[in-house]
Protein backbone atom coordinates (compact mmCIF):
# COMPACT_ATOMS: atom_id res chain seq x y z
CA UNK A 1 0.00 0.00 0.00
CA UNK A 2 2.39 2.06 0.74
CA UNK A 3 4.91 1.95 -2.67
CA UNK A 4 1.47 2.32 -4.22
CA UNK A 5 0.70 5.53 -2.99
CA UNK A 6 4.10 7.12 -3.52
CA UNK A 7 4.24 5.41 -7.36
CA UNK A 8 0.92 7.44 -7.49
CA UNK A 9 2.64 10.43 -6.07
CA UNK A 10 5.54 9.99 -8.59
CA UNK A 11 3.44 9.40 -11.92
CA UNK A 12 1.88 13.28 -10.59
CA UNK A 13 4.96 15.12 -10.11
CA UNK A 14 7.13 13.08 -12.80
CA UNK A 15 9.04 16.56 -13.71
CA UNK A 16 10.78 17.17 -10.78
CA UNK A 17 12.94 13.98 -11.29
CA UNK A 18 16.36 14.14 -11.39
CA UNK A 19 18.78 10.89 -11.46
CA UNK A 20 15.56 8.40 -10.94
CA UNK A 21 14.86 10.62 -7.62
CA UNK A 22 11.14 11.77 -7.55
CA UNK A 23 10.71 15.08 -5.18
CA UNK A 24 7.34 14.69 -3.65
CA UNK A 25 5.31 16.45 -0.80
CA UNK A 26 5.76 15.35 2.46
CA UNK A 27 2.73 13.16 3.68
CA UNK A 28 2.15 11.02 7.00
CA UNK A 29 2.83 7.88 5.83
CA UNK A 30 6.71 9.08 5.51
CA UNK A 31 7.82 9.24 8.91
CA UNK A 32 8.93 5.88 9.57
CA UNK A 33 10.91 5.89 6.26
CA UNK A 34 12.22 9.38 7.29
CA UNK A 35 13.40 7.73 10.77
CA UNK A 36 15.16 5.34 8.72
CA UNK A 37 16.77 7.52 6.66
CA UNK A 38 18.46 9.28 9.95
CA UNK A 39 19.70 5.98 11.07
CA UNK A 40 21.66 5.92 7.76
CA UNK A 41 23.37 9.38 8.22
CA UNK A 42 27.41 9.87 9.58
CA UNK A 43 28.04 11.93 12.18
CA UNK A 44 29.47 14.58 9.82
CA UNK A 45 25.72 14.83 8.13
CA UNK A 46 23.53 14.78 11.56
CA UNK A 47 25.75 17.62 12.93
CA UNK A 48 25.65 20.11 9.91
CA UNK A 49 21.88 19.59 9.82
CA UNK A 50 21.69 20.03 13.62
CA UNK A 51 24.55 21.28 15.03
CA UNK A 52 24.72 18.53 17.48
CA UNK A 53 25.37 14.22 17.19
CA UNK A 54 21.30 13.66 17.66
CA UNK A 55 19.07 12.13 15.82
CA UNK A 56 15.33 13.37 15.92
CA UNK A 57 12.85 11.15 17.47
CA UNK A 58 9.41 9.64 15.21
CA UNK A 59 7.42 12.39 17.69
CA UNK A 60 9.75 15.68 16.57
CA UNK A 61 9.49 14.06 12.92
CA UNK A 62 5.67 13.67 12.71
CA UNK A 63 6.13 17.70 14.29
CA UNK A 64 7.30 18.61 10.97
CA UNK A 65 4.32 17.06 8.99
CA UNK A 66 1.32 18.12 11.06
CA UNK A 67 2.51 21.98 10.78
CA UNK A 68 -0.73 23.81 9.26
CA UNK A 69 -0.08 25.13 5.83
CA UNK A 70 -0.02 29.06 7.14
CA UNK A 71 2.89 27.30 9.45
CA UNK A 72 5.19 25.55 6.78
CA UNK A 73 5.98 22.80 4.49
CA UNK A 74 7.90 19.89 3.25
CA UNK A 75 9.37 17.83 0.35
CA UNK A 76 11.07 14.31 0.63
CA UNK A 77 13.41 12.93 -2.24
CA UNK A 78 12.63 9.32 -3.24
CA UNK A 79 14.60 7.37 -4.66
CA UNK A 80 13.54 3.44 -6.82
CA UNK A 81 10.75 1.23 -6.48
CA UNK A 82 10.56 0.63 -2.86
CA UNK A 83 10.23 4.22 -2.02
CA UNK A 84 12.70 4.63 0.31
CA UNK A 85 14.04 8.17 1.16
CA UNK A 86 17.04 9.78 0.69
CA UNK A 87 16.23 13.52 1.33
CA UNK A 88 14.10 15.88 2.85
CA UNK A 89 13.17 19.87 2.72
CA UNK A 90 11.16 21.67 5.08
CA UNK A 91 10.41 25.16 5.86
CA UNK A 92 9.05 26.56 9.13
CA UNK A 93 7.40 29.89 9.57
CA UNK A 94 8.89 32.56 12.16
CA UNK A 95 5.98 34.04 13.86
CA UNK A 96 7.66 37.16 15.87
CA UNK A 97 9.19 38.50 12.30
CA UNK A 98 7.51 41.58 10.65
CA UNK A 99 8.43 40.22 7.62
CA UNK A 100 6.73 36.79 6.62
CA UNK A 101 10.23 34.78 7.38
CA UNK A 102 11.08 30.85 7.54
CA UNK A 103 13.44 28.72 9.03
CA UNK A 104 14.76 25.99 6.19
CA UNK A 105 15.91 22.87 6.09
CA UNK A 106 17.32 20.43 4.22
CA UNK A 107 19.15 16.70 4.57
CA UNK A 108 20.29 14.01 2.11
CA UNK A 109 21.78 11.00 2.90
CA UNK A 110 25.62 10.16 2.31
CA UNK A 111 25.13 8.19 -0.15
CA UNK A 112 22.78 10.05 -2.62
CA UNK A 113 25.13 13.29 -1.96
CA UNK A 114 26.57 15.34 -4.68
CA UNK A 115 24.01 14.16 -7.30
CA UNK A 116 21.71 16.87 -7.37
CA UNK A 117 19.12 16.13 -4.96
CA UNK A 118 19.82 18.57 -2.70
CA UNK A 119 19.80 21.42 -5.35
CA UNK A 120 16.41 20.57 -6.30
CA UNK A 121 15.18 19.99 -3.07
CA UNK A 122 16.44 23.44 -2.19
CA UNK A 123 14.93 24.99 -5.33
CA UNK A 124 11.72 23.36 -4.82
CA UNK A 125 11.93 24.76 -1.08
CA UNK A 126 12.74 28.16 -2.28
CA UNK A 127 10.35 28.17 -5.19
CA UNK A 128 7.37 27.16 -2.77
CA UNK A 129 7.90 29.40 -0.10
CA UNK A 130 8.03 32.41 -2.84
CA UNK A 131 4.80 31.28 -3.63
CA UNK A 132 3.31 31.54 0.22
CA UNK A 133 3.87 34.78 0.41
CA UNK A 134 7.21 34.49 2.39
CA UNK A 135 10.07 37.67 2.32
CA UNK A 136 12.89 35.87 3.64
CA UNK A 137 14.44 32.71 4.27
CA UNK A 138 17.00 32.73 7.58
CA UNK A 139 19.89 29.78 6.99
CA UNK A 140 21.86 29.07 9.79
CA UNK A 141 24.62 27.02 8.94
CA UNK A 142 28.05 25.40 10.38
CA UNK A 143 30.96 27.61 8.63
CA UNK A 144 32.05 24.38 7.60
CA UNK A 145 29.34 22.95 5.78
CA UNK A 146 30.46 23.72 2.11
CA UNK A 147 27.63 22.07 0.40
CA UNK A 148 25.05 24.30 2.25
CA UNK A 149 26.94 27.77 1.50
CA UNK A 150 27.05 26.20 -1.85
CA UNK A 151 22.90 25.77 -2.14
CA UNK A 152 22.85 29.51 -1.27
CA UNK A 153 25.05 31.01 -3.26
CA UNK A 154 24.18 29.02 -6.34
CA UNK A 155 20.30 29.45 -5.52
CA UNK A 156 19.76 32.24 -7.79
CA UNK A 157 18.18 34.60 -5.27
CA UNK A 158 20.05 37.62 -3.29
CA UNK A 159 21.37 37.14 0.24
CA UNK A 160 23.20 38.73 2.86
CA UNK A 161 25.57 36.64 4.83
CA UNK A 162 26.33 37.61 8.89
CA UNK A 163 28.15 36.20 11.74
CA UNK A 164 25.71 35.02 14.26
CA UNK A 165 27.10 33.47 17.44
CA UNK A 166 29.70 31.59 15.78
CA UNK A 167 28.06 29.76 12.89
CA UNK A 168 27.01 31.74 9.51
CA UNK A 169 23.46 33.14 8.79
CA UNK A 170 22.29 33.71 5.19
CA UNK A 171 19.50 36.09 4.93
CA UNK A 172 18.02 34.83 1.18
CA UNK A 173 15.50 37.41 0.02
CA UNK A 174 12.17 35.98 -1.76
CA UNK A 175 10.65 39.90 -1.89
CA UNK A 176 11.77 39.16 -5.92
CA UNK A 177 10.27 36.63 -8.13
CA UNK A 178 12.51 34.21 -9.83
CA UNK A 179 13.36 34.42 -13.05
CA UNK A 180 10.80 31.49 -15.48
CA UNK A 181 9.16 30.42 -12.21
CA UNK A 182 6.27 27.81 -13.51
CA UNK A 183 3.92 29.07 -11.22
CA UNK A 184 0.92 26.61 -12.19
CA UNK A 185 3.16 23.79 -11.59
CA UNK A 186 3.76 25.19 -8.02
CA UNK A 187 -0.14 25.30 -7.16
CA UNK A 188 -0.51 21.82 -8.32
CA UNK A 189 2.24 20.26 -5.96
CA UNK A 190 0.95 22.32 -3.07
CA UNK A 191 -2.66 21.29 -4.08
CA UNK A 192 -1.48 17.68 -4.17
CA UNK A 193 0.52 17.69 -0.75
CA UNK A 194 -3.21 19.39 1.25
CA UNK A 195 -4.65 16.51 -0.28
CA UNK A 196 -2.49 13.76 1.08
CA UNK A 197 -2.23 15.40 4.37
CA UNK A 198 -6.03 15.12 4.29
CA UNK A 199 -6.46 11.24 2.97
CA UNK A 200 -3.37 10.52 5.66
CA UNK A 201 -4.95 11.20 8.90
CA UNK A 202 -5.87 8.08 9.38
CA UNK A 203 -2.15 7.04 9.74
CA UNK A 204 -1.14 9.06 12.63
CA UNK A 205 -1.97 6.31 15.37
CA UNK A 206 0.35 3.65 13.51
CA UNK A 207 3.43 6.30 14.88
CA UNK A 208 3.11 6.30 18.36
Amino acid sequence: MMNQRYQLRAARIAKLQVHNIDVLPLVAGDADLINAMHQRLSGESLYYRYLQYRKPTTAEIVAVWRLAPAQGLGFVAVAGAEAGIVGLAYYVREAREKEPTAEPAILVEDGFQGQGIGRCLWQTLQQQAQQDGLRCLRVLSHPQNGRRTGLVQGGGVPYIANANGGLREYLIDLSRPAAAQAKGWWRKIRRLWLTERQLSLDDLQSWH
